[in-house]
């Protein structure tokens, strides 16, 4: 019930969040005029956008005296002292012009301890100095910056919130190893007759205590057909030749494509949400050893597009693993990567190097098929050039994730249709994130191809929700949708 509560309302906030959501980047600035006896009046204005190279711009004479006229009543000469609080993806900073017609730009970022001055010899260039001067990484600021936008961000395109790179990456690693196969619906459930039980055990499933293979369903054959015993037919070789048939169809390579989708509603706390979306195109490949499906390399290529509040990314990774099977029950999955992600609207780029372990386990109760999933993984990051931006943020976090599915017995669904039910759960050791655990609960819904028993191809569905938190009443919602063809 708790979870049915968290999930309806987690829905309701994001279908709401777009009237919640604040600027990605956001100025408050104090203008003070200059009078002959000294200061004028002062007043204050404010500007928002998707883009951090147009927040900084926006303080340059020409945007500056156009958003006094919008906003106050004041004249702007170009000459006036400005003080302008910036709101950079949720770490503050600060920008001053101190003295009256001066052109030296105090800059700061409170928390990472960093101040400086730039003096261009006017105000514009004095702005471009310092735009340049975080596009190019100098003394490490703009890594120093990255790790703090890890913690504090909720909408940093590299980590630290489920829709980053490495939340995405971390996600995408455990299903890989947890839900590659098909589903736990097709196993030796008590309505198994003796002759399909022996069946299953002939290619290699332990029917009795444990489910094997997933892209296997119980063949459909008659016990009459069987003179004597099951195990006496199984000896004598009669399914010989329809297991050889069954054999070079399992064997075949897979080709999979989909279509993924989350909307993520990150909230600092004490702050309001922002909302990313992030769109995937997950492709992958699977290459069969010896004609033993359970044995395959398989290779991935995802693509992802974001859209951050009007703010566009990209992800891109390339990963390998290798399914292996240590008993007919329990596999394991050990996989590499190598992603990059980048956004010049939010000025941010990183490449993310992987290293995961995930393991399977299944097995049977009384017709329902269990899968116990465990993964743990390695995500750091390198530096990486995009445009003009470059940095090293030196994020480096171990990901735990633990996973329960469930599937009912066939009976109960249509022909070749099946449908799973799955809890996760995720934990991030290593450097401060803006949220470090996440729980997912979601369902999954099949529809099969079988050839001779054997799954040739499958359209899979799926809807979940997720609530990730971390310290300082960090919260994020997400919705993700995902359908994926396999053949």
């Amino acid at each position: 019930m708790r979870y049915l509560w968290s999930a309806t309302a987690g829905l309701s906030l994001l279908v709401s969040g777009a009237a919640l959501a604040a600027d990605v980047f956001s100025i408050d600035a104090q203008i003070t005029e200059q009078e002959s006896s000294g200061e004028g009046p002062d007043y204050a204005i404010n500007f928002g956008s998707s883009n951090a190279e147009a927040l900084f711009n926006s303080l340059d004479e020409a945007s500056l005296r156009r958003l006094v006229i919008e906003q106050s009543d004041g004249q702007f000469n170009g000459d006036e002292r400005i003080s302008a609080d910036i709101m950079f993806r949720g770490v503050p900073m600060n920008v001053t012009f101190n003295d009256f017609n001066g052109s030296a730009l105090d800059f700061s970022i409170p928390a990472i301890d960093f101040t400086r001055q730039f003096d261009g010899g006017t105000r514009e260039a004095s702005i471009d100095q310092l735009v340049d001067y975080l596009k190019s990484n100098e003394d490490n600021t703009a890594s120093r910056l990255s790790q703090e936008l890890a913690k504090s961000s909720p909408n940093d395109p590299i980590a630290g919130n489920p829709a980053s790179l490495q939340s995405q990456v971390a996600g995408a690693d455990f299903r890989q190893s947890f839900t590659q196969k098909v589903s736990q619906v097709w196993g030796c459930g008590s309505s198994a007759s003796a002759a399909q039980q022996v069946m299953l055990a002939r290619a290699g499933f332990g029917c009795q205590a444990e489910v094997a293979d997933l892209n296997f369903r119980l063949p459909a054959v008659e016990v009459a057909q069987v003179s004597g015993t099951a195990s006496d037919a199984a000896t004598m070789g009669l399914y010989d030749d329809y297991f050889s048939r069954i054999d070079r169809q399992r064997g075949e390579n897979k080709l999979a494509i989909g279509l993924d989708y989350s909307q993520v509603s990150a909230t600092p706390g004490g702050g309001s949400s922002i909302n990313t979306s992030v769109l995937t195109l997950p492709l992958s490949y699977s290459f069969v050893f010896n004609g033993d499906p359970r044995k395959k390399v398989i290779v991935r290529m995802p693509i992802s597009v974001t859209d951050s509040e009007g703010a566009s990314g990209y992800h891109i990774t390339f990963g390998v693993a290798y399914n292996h099977p240590m008993s007919n029950a329990w596999s394991l999955t050990p996989s590499v990567g190598y992603s990059a992600v980048g956004s010049e609207d939010l000025a941010s780029a990183a490449a993310l190097t992987s290293f995961s372990l995930g393991s399977s386990y299944s097995f049977e109760v009384g017709g329902w098929g269990f899968n116990i999933g465990n993964s743990i993984g390695s995500y750091s990051t390198s530096k990486l050039k995009l445009g003009d931006y470059e940095s090293d943020p030196g994020i480096s976090n171990t990901i735990f994730t633990n996973g329960l599915l469930v599937s009912g017995p066939s009976s109960l669904l249509a022909s070749d249709l099946v449908v799973e039910y799955f809890i996760n759960d995720t934990r991030y050791t290593g450097d401060d994130l803006f949220t470090d655990n996440a729980q997912e609960i979601g369902i999954n819904f099949g529809k099969l191809n079988t050839v001779n028993e054997v799954v040739k191809s499958y359209i899979k569905g799926g809807i979940s929700y997720t609530m990730a938190s971390g310290d300082n009443d960090n919260k994020a919602d997400v919705l993700r949708l995902s359908l994926l063809f396999k053949f």
